[in-house]
């Protein structure tokens, strides 16, 4: 099916960023009191002419490819932030600011976790926190620079679908999950597939019954951000102020944010992300080789050579090269 032209809209991270350090949304105007009346002012003297000041919008990230790492954790307390980081994924905006990158990671690859030996990378978050798991992430990819952390929950992440009024997103494997605790049947058939309230936490939580498993909800799970960033996108190019103002408080509310960025950054970005389109998103998985057992668990064997290359081309900020070499397929 032809893919939708759609900005996809940088938004999604800045926005959340931003709203998450300062506690507020844009700041209204000041209004003043009517000011004293003051003399008359001089003639006017002639000047040199000045230098004209640049009209296009300032771009308030770190000069070179911005990295941020996003996490959900399988925390079913609201707002703990622990557990395991069951949703792992890597977002990367270009040098140029005209491309986004999603890499997602298997939360059951096997990789070394940096001052705790080895173990399934999901674990790295429940035994040391942000730090751990993003150094983890980092050297997986020997020594990529992370920017930023986003981190949800499983209710940060049922809000953020309720505050978007559901969203769209392209369904490669349509499926119907029972939901064990009340025997409800949810359909996901359509392609693409609406999501709203619960239904998009099954659906990017959903591993059995598709047919490479954990690989297809790590698949999913990068259709949902496609389609999350779309459904913002929509809102915020409305015109409703208000509508945009009550979606990223909702959504600030519910994530936990590294990093630095101010409301005056924030509406830099704003600008500078209609340059991307949907076209624009590359989508793909850090690779493996197949599947084994370590202790009694079954684990992703990650493949080496070709992270070591992946990581190459993030570290660059550029990759075009590795997808022209190894394609975006994520089945071994």
């Amino acid at each position: 099916m032809p893919r939708r032209r759609t900005r996809a809209n940088l938004i999604a991270i800045s926005l959340v960023v931003a709203l998450a350090i300062t506690g507020c949304g844009p700041q209204e105007p000041t209004l003043s009191a009517t000011p004293t009346p003051t003399a008359a002012a001089p003639s006017p003297v002639a000047t040199s002419t000045p230098t004209p000041t640049p009209t296009g919008p300032v771009d308030p990230l770190p000069d070179g490819a911005v990295t941020a790492l996003l996490l959900g954790t399988d925390s079913r307390t609201p707002g703990s932030m622990t557990g395991n980081a069951d949703a792992i994924m890597l977002a990367q905006i270009s040098a140029d600011r005209e491309s986004l990158t999603l890499v997602s990671i298997t939360r059951d690859s096997w990789v070394e976790i940096p001052g705790w030996g080895s173990g399934k990378i999901n674990s790295a978050f429940a035994r040391g926190g942000t730090s751990v798991m993003r150094d983890t992430v980092s050297h997986m990819f020997g020594g990529l620079e992370i920017d930023y952390v986003v981190q949800t929950d499983f209710e940060g992440y049922i809000g953020m679908t309720r505050a978007l009024d559901g969203f769209d997103a392209e369904n490669q494997y349509p499926t119907q999950v029972t939901v064990i605790s009340t025997g409800r049947v949810v359909d996901f058939t359509a392609d693409p597939v609406h999501l709203a309230a619960t239904d998009g936490l099954i659906y990017v939580r959903q591993r059995k019954g598709l047919p490479a498993g954990d690989l297809d909800r790590a698949e999913r799970q990068r259709a949902a951000v496609a389609g999350m960033l779309e459904r913002m996108d929509e809102i915020a190019s409305s015109g409703d102020a208000g509508a945009l103002l009550e979606l990223f408080t909702h959504i600030a509310s519910r994530t936990k944010i590294t990093g630095d960025l101010s409301i005056d950054d924030m509406i830099a970005l704003t600008a500078l992300s209609q340059n991307l389109e949907r076209d624009d998103v590359v989508s793909l998985m850090a690779p493996i080789t197949g599947f084994g057992n370590q202790g009694g668990q079954s684990v992703n064997v990650v493949d080496q050579a070709q992270t070591a290359a992946l990581g190459e081309a993030l570290r660059a900020g550029d990759i075009a090269p590795y997808v022209d070499a190894n394609g975006t397929d994520y089945v071994p």
